[in-house]
């Protein structure tokens, strides 16, 4: 990865508080990752609330009853399915 050398501006304390955290010869480390994940936050933010809105209850009548409901009506249909593909190996 190319690094440039930039120069920017920081509060006092703050610049004291990161040097004393992490010691001066870390502190472009810390402020580059503390930036990668705050871009990240932002990106995370900006396609939830593009996406808001975009799941419709009527379009997902199974889901009426509860997330709960219907993972347990899920995995009993699951086990049903194994067992009865279990049961037609050993009977065949």
């Amino acid at each position: 990865m190319k690094l440039i050398r930039t120069n920017i501006i920081l509060p006092q304390d703050l610049l004291d508080e990161i040097s004393k955290v992490v010691g001066k010869r870390q502190r472009s480390r810390f402020i580059t990752e503390a930036a990668r994940e705050k871009l990240k936050r932002i990106k995370l933010q900006k396609a939830l609330e593009k996406a808001a809105g975009a799941w419709r209850e009527e379009n997902h009548p199974e889901l009426k009853r509860g997330v709960d409901a219907y993972v347990r009506k899920l995995r009993t249909s699951w086990r049903k399915r194994e067992k009865s593909l279990f049961q037609g190996r050993n009977n065949g």
